[in-house]
């Protein structure tokens, strides 16, 4: 605790000295264990296509409009204000921030004036984020309210619950994409598709359309908006094989819930088998639930053998095991933080493994 409280006495010196950039901008933050990169960057492509001058930090890259912005902005309070005072004399009105563990790390959170707060799911980074006070706040239905710093009027729901301010009233997902349609204070349709794949994704779609929605971005702007943005790395990911007969996907989902709701839309937009490959960061908890859905389960982990799960030492073994076993029309999931975690050359630790197992081929 003591080192929290240095650490932030150190990042609000620096904000003093940096001549608190934050200050003047709408700074909107977004947390949770899981779907809050791409929450964030649905939110900058629907800023965007309204008009605004926008900023996005996210752990895929920092960004201004177009223009990529050097320097992970999550590594030092010093670095955060850096970019901050950048894009600020660079006009930007809007900054959309993901909370990540580096940035509570950094003690950074505190300095930064929040207009308004994203919870996409129960998390540390979550919990952190709704102790600080902003002026509006977007969470999932059924979230605990208890102690978060907003006004009850200032709160929007978002979910499939009949209960949520922003219902979610119909999913139809593709192979490619999915399609949503919401209602929002029970009176305004909001029909969008998006290029992401799968339910995890239309609840993230209704964060981000959530918070423009309070944020009175025109509703117009919605539908193209959402279509922007096209991909998200290790998000339902289809990976580049070489020329297989079958299909290879990578998830970062390694909750309970994020895995439940991967492996359903997988199992319904698999077109034969539904293999599954899943990393030690995904809990043994989750093996009898996943073996229901998946035709074939291979893990990685140092647990007791169960029925109907096959054990790995390695996630190439792992992986080997899984491309031998595919056929024609099967759907091979590789799922869990690992296998998702960003390579420096920008590709999934799961594509990787893919490339290393065509060069050991060949």
């Amino acid at each position: 605790m003591k080192q929290n409280v240095v650490g932030e006495m150190k990042a609000r010196a620096l904000a003093w000295r940096y001549g608190h950039p934050a200050r003047g901008l709408k700074v909107i933050a977004v947390a949770g264990s899981k779907g809050k990169t791409t929450t964030a960057l649905l939110l900058n492509e629907l800023l965007l296509e309204s008009g605004a001058n926008v900023a996005v930090f996210t752990n895929q890259g920092c960004f201004f409009g177009e223009e990529m912005l050097t320097g992970a902005y999550d590594t030092s309070a010093e670095e955060l204000l850096r970019q901050l005072q950048y894009v600020k004399k660079k006009g930007a009105y809007y900054v959309v921030i993901e909370v990540t563990q580096a940035l509570l790390d950094s003690s950074s959170l505190p300095i930064l004036p929040i207009e308004m707060s994203v919870v996409t799911n129960e998390s540390e980074s979550a919990s952190a984020l709704l102790e600080q006070p902003a002026n509006s706040c977007v969470i999932p239905t059924g979230f605990d309210v208890e102690g978060i710093k907003v006004a009850p009027h200032q709160l929007i729901s978002f979910g499939t619950d009949d209960a949520s301010e922003a219902h979610i009233t119909r999913v139809l997902e593709r192979r490619k994409g999915t399609e949503i349609d919401l209602v929002i204070d029970h009176q305004t349709n909001i029909a969008v598709a998006t290029y992401l794949v799968g339910q995890a994704n239309a609840l993230n779609v209704a964060a981000a359309v959530s918070a423009a929605y309070v944020l009175a971005i025109g509703t117009e702007y919605f539908e193209e908006g959402v279509a922007r943005l096209e991909k998200v790395v290790g998000n339902y990911e289809y990976l580049i094989g070489d020329g297989t007969p079958y299909e290879m996907v990578v998830d970062g989902a390694h909750t309970p819930r994020s895995v439940e709701l991967v492996l359903a839309s997988a199992k319904k937009l698999a077109k034969r088998r539904l293999l599954v490959v899943a990393d030690s960061s995904v809990s043994d908890e989750m093996y009898p639930k996943m073996s229901q859905l998946a035709n074939r389960l291979i893990v990685v982990t140092a647990s007791p053998e169960l029925p109907g799960v096959e054990m790995a030492a390695t996630l190439q073994d792992a992986v080997d095991v899984a491309t031998r076993a595919a056929k024609k029309d099967d759907l091979l999931l590789l799922i869990g933080r690992e296998v998702a975690a960003i390579q420096s050359t920008g590709v999934t630790y799961a594509q990787k493994l893919i490339g290393e197992k065509k060069t050991d081929e060949q």
